[in-house]
């Protein structure tokens, strides 16, 4: 029994007196309770619900207030039997609900106004409440984007999980040159801040850790992800290739459609529709995201499992109301096909009614290392008009140009090793021609050496073999110098230019073929870009340049 002096009594509100129990325990507590930042967040929201079920009477809007009271109530208690995390979390549910209703009011007042002129008009408390409502996202995508007159989203919004050091929005943003409004997630510190150098907007989190039902994501237009790719290549262990982990990773996108409320519901013909399944889906499974993901904690290889996060997603932000017009996916060539088919099947039941899937090799598409990768999209629309094919083959770039060799050197993979007198080879080594494009670059290439001279290619070096600018930011996270991290960051990154075609395909641009070859030149031979640039404006501005006097007599 909570006790407080008699002089110090105080009755329950008015609002709080039907719900509560024990109206003078409920009463002691909330007074000893007083002046907590979390029992004033609580007390404060429910203020605001009660007042608007008053105003807009019915079943809902009591049901509301109901909670936002009780609400009030058990926060008393965490506050008074020092139950701390109890007590914080029905401070955030209130603040959220707070934050949710002023966001509706904004909705509502119908302003036309572009997300940061309305947000510039707002006053401090209401801006630092919606955007701590937005966190960890940015506080104007809690607004719909701007529209064209046809109805068109002028700047599309894309979410990229496993963002890495920006490979693939270097692709979109830097090749392309894309109008989008593009924000990342990663768990490496180091890409992060390596991305965020290079000019990107990438925030610093598990994938896992963050709410696919987050208000901000409603007004996404597409999703592409990443996940690593280590459990599947045929380089490492291949844990995601036992068949445990395929029944797995299929049990866990299954249980996410259900979650999300896309199990399909077959009807026999004739037959009447369950309640609650007149959309043709079974009502929404009671499981939280982490109860979806809980499965996959068997597996031997975590990594593996994040390929479910290809489903969760994008159905959760479905389900919250969202506009996700496409999926993409960037992952190994020697993924399981059970796996994709399992993806794809769950986002054709979702909506997603196109898929398609290719195996692209970097190389192909200008870069001067080879880089195998299995590339999915899902799309609500029609098929993209624009082909990912390109219409010629691409110049082909080799290590030794890149590295700035003369031909007919080889270089080792494998560091300097004792030559096999019978092959000419290095032992338990591998030992390539640098006059082709490289092996798929690893975390290990910083060892890659000339097996004529030893010499040690640079970090600059390896950018460039992946697609990357020889200057692109490198930042490590950690004690040391990271060379090995460094290579890393480059080893993980999606190859730009083929980011620039696959996206190109999405994105309706049918110039990604010729913005990637100019980037493609401009990477490897600057030099000739630069003497045709020079030449192209002499044609240009030929007739403002006067004549070179020589001596000699122009010719007829």
């Amino acid at each position: 029994m909570i006790e407080i002096e008699a002089g110090e009594r105080a009755a329950l509100p008015e609002w709080l007196a039907d719900v509560a129990e024990d109206q003078e325990e409920d009463a002691a507590a909330l007074h000893q309770a007083a002046g907590h930042p979390d029992l004033i967040e609580c007390r404060r929201t429910a203020d605001l619900l009660v007042g608007f079920a008053q105003a807009h009477p019915g079943e809902e809007a009591d049901g509301w207030a109901l909670d936002a009271m009780l609400r009030v109530i058990q926060c008393a208690y965490a506050v008074v039997d020092g139950e701390v995390e109890e007590a914080a979390e029905c401070g955030r549910a209130a603040k959220g609900e707070r934050a949710a209703m002023t966001l509706d009011r904004l909705e509502s007042e119908g302003t036309a106004a572009a997300a940061a002129d309305r947000l510039v008009a707002l006053d401090r408390e209401t801006y630092e409440l919606l955007q701590w409502y937005a966190g960890p996202w940015p506080v104007e995508w809690l607004f719909p984007p701007a529209k064209d007159a046809q109805g068109r989203v002028i700047r599309p919004r894309i979410v990229v999980l496993f963002f890495g050091p920006g490979g693939l929005a270097h692709g979109v943003l830097r090749i392309l040159r894309a109008n989008v409004d593009m924000v990342g997630v990663d768990l490496d510190r180091g890409a992060v801040a390596t991305s965020t150098a290079a000019g990107f907007r990438v925030i610093h989190a598990d994938v896992t850790d963050l709410d696919p039902e987050h208000p901000c994501l409603q007004h996404v237009t597409g999703i592409a992800l990443t996940p690593p790719c280590q459990a599947y290549n045929p380089s490492g262990l291949r844990k995601g290739h036992y068949e445990g982990a395929i029944e797995l990773i299929e049990h866990t996108v299954l249980e996410a459609a259900a979650a999300a409320g896309f199990h399909p519901v077959f009807t026999p013909e004739g037959g009447d529709v369950a309640p609650g399944c007149e959309d043709g889906y079974a009502p929404r499974l009671k499981m939280t995201w982490d109860e979806v993901r809980e499965p996959l904690e068997q597996l031997e290889d975590a990594r593996a499992g994040l390929m479910a996060e290809v489903v969760i997603w994008p159905l959760a932000m479905l389900a919250r109301g969202g506009s996700v017009e496409w999926v993409a996916v960037e992952q190994s060539s020697a993924l399981p096909a059970r796996i994709e088919a399992a993806l794809m099947d769950r986002l054709i039941e979702a909506g997603w009614h196109t898929t398609e899937a290719f195996t692209l090799d970097a190389v192909d598409y200008g870069s001067a290392s080879h880089r195998k990768r299995r590339l999915m999209a899902a799309y609500r629309g029609e098929r993209p008009f624009v082909s990912l094919t390109p219409a010629e083959p691409f110049p082909v770039t080799t290590f030794a140009q890149v590295v700035g060799w003369p031909a007919g050197r080889n270089y080792l993979t494998r560091g300097n090793r004792p030559l096999d007198p019978v092959t000419g080879r290095a032992k338990g080594g591998s030992s390539r021609s640098a006059d082709l494009p490289s092996t798929c670059v690893t975390a290990t290439a910083y060892g890659w050496t000339c097996a004529e001279t030893g010499e040690r290619i640079t970090l600059e070096d390896i950018s460039r073999l992946v697609g990357l600018p020889g200057d692109y930011p490198a930042h490590h996270v950690g004690r040391g110098r990271g060379v090995r991290n460094l290579t890393q960051q480059r080893a993980d990154i999606v190859c730009p230019m083929v980011a620039a075609a696959l996206f190109g395909r999405i994105l309706g641009d049918p110039r990604w073929e010729a913005k990637t070859r100019a980037y493609v030149e401009g990477l490897y031979r600057p030099t000739e870009v630069e003497k045709g640039g020079q030449m192209r404006l002499q044609m240009l501005f030929a007739h403002r340049i006067p004549a070179q006097k020589t001596g000699r007599t122009p010719a007829a």
